[in-house]
């Protein structure tokens, strides 16, 4: 079944929770100062497998859909020095995950994640429009190369980079999401507030995304967010969000030593509340998140909104 139809025709979709924190916590795992947790398809691929199961067991438990993504946030051409092969192999190790779940890989979604070039909690303009095409345009390209049904570009600050992110996206006909950085206050980092930037994306692209949604954001704090856009009508394509375990600013948990966690039922509780609200059928977790969140979001979600 291909991503659209899935997208299209599920009333819920799992993505995974944090893995980059939970390595760290988890497994005292030091990350590449370059490509973070991307190496560990090499050096340490028992951690990280174990993880990805994790999620995609619950999302197997439950019977609902799910969407694991690739760890290459921050893999670009001018990161890959220790493996040009990082794209591929990464693609390659999720589609072997999937595969051990026969009964259950109709259901279970590979994503190539791709990531801004700068510091996502900054929203620092590295970029006009046509640069960060021609950016992410070789990370794209090498994507499009393999069995993956989806691309995802991670918490992006900034509107240019976002733009020349998605045009290099199109071109793969691959379906794709941009998910943003953004404030209580409605607005990316750089200030561009979501409806504009998905008015923008929306104008200037095509084909469009699929959808739009926002990582590394506590949902009580997105609420306030889609609230402050007073152009409600873009929102309707605003369909998802990958929940900060926080309630901290960006600028906050960019300067945060410590993981902080709020109460996971309460995290739960509003991001249902965001489902019902602003039809976010995409749910899932970021940092400060574990299986025990995914588990327990599953389950909430299982028994107030009717998935068939």
């Amino acid at each position: 079944m291909s991503f659209e139809r899935i997208f299209r025709e599920s009333k819920v979709i799992l993505t995974e929770g944090a893995l980059v924190e939970r390595l760290k916590t988890e497994f005292n795992v030091k990350m590449d100062a370059f490509l973070n947790h991307a190496m560990l398809i090499y050096d340490d691929p028992k951690a990280l497998e174990l993880l990805y199961k994790q999620y995609i067991s619950i999302g197997r438990k439950y019977n609902l859909p799910i969407m694991i993504m690739t760890p290459t946030r921050k893999v670009n051409f001018e990161s890959t020095s220790k493996s040009k092969n990082l794209i591929s192999d990464s693609c390659v190790f999720l589609t072997n995950i999937k595969d051990s779940y026969p009964d259950y890989s109709k259901n279970i979604m590979i994503g190539g994640l791709l990531g801004c070039k700068g510091d996502a909690y900054s929203g620092e303009k590295k970029f006009d429009i046509n640069q960060a095409y021609d950016f992410h345009n070789k990370q794209t390209s090498n994507f499009k190369k393999e069995k993956i049904d989806f691309l995802f570009a991670g918490i992006m600050p900034e509107i240019n980079e976002a733009i020349g992110m998605a045009k290099a996206m199109s071109e793969t006909k691959i379906p794709y999401i941009i998910s943003f950085m953004i404030r209580k206050d409605g607005c990316l980092i750089d200030g561009t507030t979501l409806s504009n930037a998905i008015k923008l994306i929306d104008e200037k692209v095509n084909p469009k995304p699929i959808c739009y949604m926002a990582n590394c954001i506590h949902p009580t704090n997105l609420n306030e967010a889609l609230n402050n856009n007073k152009d409600k009508s873009k929102l309707i394509r605003f369909n998802g969000i990958q929940a900060n375990a926080s309630i901290l600013s960006p600028e906050e948990l960019n300067n945060c030593g410590v993981l902080q966690q709020d109460d996971f039922d309460n995290i739960i509780d509003e991001i249902i509340l965001l489902h019902n609200r602003y039809n976010l059928k995409i749910v899932g977790g970021c940092c400060g998140t574990n299986d025990k969140f995914i588990e327990n979001l599953s389950k909430k979600i299982i028994s107030t909104v009717h998935v068939e």
